[in-house]
Parts: structure tokens; sequence; C-alpha cells
């Protein structure tokens, strides 16, 4: 009977994080790799393939990946719109969101904010500044005053309204927001590591065009070591969030 129960509680931590993939060439990183290491089931909807949508009532976490194409491209991606509105049903349904680069930009548009065409590329290592008054509030000590981390973007989007300013950068005022606890924008790249960075420097390094807010390749490369601390944050802002889905 104990073992009984154990595995009926076992069973009940079990939830679903489904991701939203752009281009093949930027995945869920290690975000995939917590999920199956905590023993959550990972399902995909992949706007490159033939894709569908899962019902907002079965998932339990929305992450939403970046790509190439602007916040605002919809004559070129019809699908555009649909993922957007899809997004605001699952703010309105209480679902645990992670929006990462354009998927953060996304997350902006659903909740009727402005994403912006930015004045300059970012890629490569930089340093964001955190707001540690409002991240200690959450009970989220993880994050140090400030950290490199991994940039790949040119676009970028005021804070909407309701949500909390989290972090900034020299380049961008606005790296981060949450709003109403479970929901998570993230202007630069926490879920990357060294198998994800060569394969959006593969794909997209002709946007390598060294400037002061943008590094060669070898600079990228030459700062991997920085991705340790920024998966580690990863898994725990995972660990957080995805217990604040579909509560009031």
């Amino acid at each position: 009977m104990g073992k009984e129960y154990f595995l009926k509680e076992f069973r009940q931590e079990r939830r679903i994080i489904h991701c939203f993939q752009h281009v093949p060439f930027e995945g869920p990183g290690i975000i995939s790799d917590w999920a199956i290491e905590n023993n959550h089931n990972f399902t995909f909807t992949k706007f490159c393939e033939d894709y569908s949508f899962p019902s907002i009532d079965e998932i339990d976490l929305l992450v939403i990946m970046g790509g190439p194409m602007s916040f605002d491209d919809f004559d070129t991606y019809s699908w555009l719109k649909v993922e957007i509105e899809y997004i605001k049903q699952a703010i309105q349904a209480n679902k645990a969101i992670i929006g990462i680069c354009l998927g953060a930009q996304l997350i902006v548009n659903a909740l009727g904010g402005k994403a912006l065409h930015g004045h300059t590329k970012e890629i490569g290592w930089f340093p964001v500044q955190f707001n540690k008054t409002e991240l200690d509030k959450l009970g989220w000590d993880m994050f140090p005053d400030e950290m490199n981390v991994f940039h790949w973007h040119g676009d970028t989007f005021e804070i909407p309204q309701g949500a909390v300013h989290l972090a900034s950068s020299k380049a961008y005022p606005n790296q981060a927001f949450l709003y109403n606890t479970r929901v998570l924008g993230l202007q630069f790249h926490f879920e990357m590591d060294k198998r994800a960075i060569e394969s959006i420097i593969k794909n997209a390094g002709d946007e390598l065009i060294p400037s002061e807010f943008v590094q060669t390749k070898e600079e990228i490369m030459k700062n991997n070591h920085f991705i340790k601390q920024n998966n580690k944050i990863m898994k725990v802002i995972l660990g957080k969030i995805i217990n604040y889905s579909n509560k009031s």
C-alpha cells in the first residue's frame, strides 16, 4: 500500500511541457534535458514543419523559443498571428509560460504591449543587471546583481502593463519581465548549451558583423565558460515557474 501511494504521488507531479519551436536550429536547449531529468512529458509544435496545437487544457508549461523572423513578419509567416492568439489564451487560462528572445516579444504582443525593432543587434556574451529587489520579493534569490548571458537578437520590447521589470543591459534596458507570477519573458538565452550555440552560429553566422554589441565567433566560443551558470539558473527557473501553472 505504501508503494502504491508513493507511485500515485509521483505521477501527480508529472507535468506536460509544450514547446513552440520556430526554426530547426534554435531548439529548447537544456530545457528539454531538464524535463526528461524530472520525468515530465516534453512535446513540440514545430512551425518549420507541419504543425498542430495541443489543447491548452492539456499543458502545464508553454515554452516559446526564438528565431530569425521578426515579431511582425505576418506576411511571410502566416502562423504568427495564430501563435500569438494561442499565447493570449494560455495566459488567460493561467498557464505557466516562458518566452525566450522572439518568444518574449510574442508574449508582449499577446499582452497588448509593444515589441519594437531595435537600434542595434546584440549578439554574444554581454552582462545584464538584475532587479534584485523584485527578484528577492519573488523568492528568486539565485540571481546575482549582474552576470554575463548569451544574446542573439535585434528586436526588443517595452515592459507590458502589469508586468515586473527584471533585467537590463547596456544595449537594451528591457531584457526580462514577469507577468502575474507565471509568465516570464527573457530577451536573452539561459537555455543554450555549447551545442545550441554552435548550431545558431552555423545557421545565422552571417549576422556576426563585429561592433560594440556583436562579438565574433571566436569571442563567443572563448566565453563559453559562462554556459554552466546560465544553464543552472534556467533549471531553477523551470522548477519554480512550473508550479505556478493554473494557480489563481
